[in-house]
C-alpha cells in the first residue's frame, strides 16, 4: 500500500470532537437518539475531510502537470523532417525521428505517453486511445479517430489489412504525439540532422536548474563538480535534459521516502 493510500485511509477527527464523544459515551444518561446523531455528525465530518484531502491532492497534481507541460514545450526542439513523400512531393518527420528528438525532453519533465488501439467507429476510422501521465500523479487521456490508410492516391487498394492497420496506427501516433505536445517539424537547412543542441544552456534553463537544485536540497558546488563546470551558465545544452532528469528523480525519491 502506497503512502497516498495510507494517508487517504487515515481518519482525522479534531481533538475537541474526540473529547466530546468520550464524554457522551461515558455518560449513561445520554439518550440513544442523541448518540446516533452525534455518530452521524462524526461520519459526515470524516467524509468531508477525506473529500477535501482528495481535492487538494488532485489540485496539486494538476498544477504540477501543467507547469511541467509549459516548461517541456519551451524546450522541445523543432523536429527535423527526415522522410520524403513521393506522392505529395513533400518532406515529413517520421515517428522514429519525433521520438528520438522530442521524447528525451518529454521524459525529462516527468511525462509518460502511451497509445492503444480502441477499435473502429461507424465511419471505419481506427480509434487510438492516448494517455499522458505525469510523475506528480495527474493523468489526461482521450481518443483520436484516424482514417484507415488502405488505399493509394487514386483510391485503389494498395495494402493488406495488416499493413493498413500498422500504417494507420503509426500515422495516428505520430500526429497525436505532435498535437498533444505541440511539437513542430521543419526542414534541415544545413543538410545535417542535428543529434544534440549546440552551445550552452539558455538563461531560462539556468533558472530552471537553479530552482530544481534548491527543490532537491542539492549541493550547488557538488552539482557543478559533477558537470565539470564552474557555473550553471557553462553547462552544455546537450547535457541539460540529463541534469533536469537527475534532479527531478532526486526530488521524487525524497518525496517518496519522506
Amino acid at each position: 500500500m502506497n503512502a497516498l493510500a495510507r494517508h487517504e485511509e487515515t481518519t482525522i477527527v479534531p481533538a475537541p470532537m474526540v473529547a466530546m464523544f468520550e464524554r457522551v459515551l461515558m455518560d449513561p444518561n445520554v439518550p440513544m437518539d442523541r448518540l446516533e446523531k452525534l455518530l452521524e455528525m462524526k461520519y459526515q465530518d470524516e467524509d468531508r475531510q477525506r473529500e477535501q484531502l482528495r481535492q487538494d491532492r488532485e489540485y496539486e497534481a494538476k498544477t504540477a502537470y501543467f507547469a511541467a507541460m509549459s516548461a517541456c514545450q519551451k524546450e522541445l526542439p523543432v523536429v527535423v523532417k527526415n522522410r520524403r513523400n513521393s506522392h505529395t512531393n513533400s518532406n515529413y518527420a517520421d515517428l522514429a525521428a519525433i521520438e528520438e528528438q522530442a521524447m528525451p525532453v518529454i521524459y525529462a519533465h516527468g511525462f509518460g505517453v502511451s497509445f492503444q488501439p480502441d477499435g473502429y467507429n461507424e465511419l471505419g476510422e481506427l480509434l487510438i486511445k492516448w494517455e499522458i501521465s505525469h510523475a506528480g500523479g495527474y493523468v489526461r487521456n482521450g481518443i483520436g479517430a484516424i482514417p484507415v490508410d488502405g488505399a493509394g492516391a487514386k483510391g485503389g487498394v494498395n495494402k493488406t489489412g495488416t499493413q493498413a492497420f500498422g500504417s494507420t496506427a503509426t500515422y495516428g501516433r505520430r500526429y497525436l504525439l505532435c498535437m498533444l505536445f505541440n511539437i513542430s517539424t521543419g526542414d534541415d537547412r544545413d543538410g545535417n540532422r542535428p543529434k544534440e543542441p549546440a552551445g550552452t544552456i539558455t538563461e531560462e534553463q539556468v533558472i530552471t536548474l537553479r530552482d530544481l537544485i534548491e527543490a532537491a536540497n542539492a549541493d550547488m558546488a557538488r552539482f557543478l563538480r559533477m558537470g565539470k563546470v564552474e557555473r550553471l551558465e557553462d553547462i552544455a545544452a546537450a547535457d541539460y535534459a540529463g541534469a533536469v532528469s537527475m534532479l527531478r528523480s532526486k526530488i521524487e525519491k525524497d518525496r517518496t521516502n519522506g
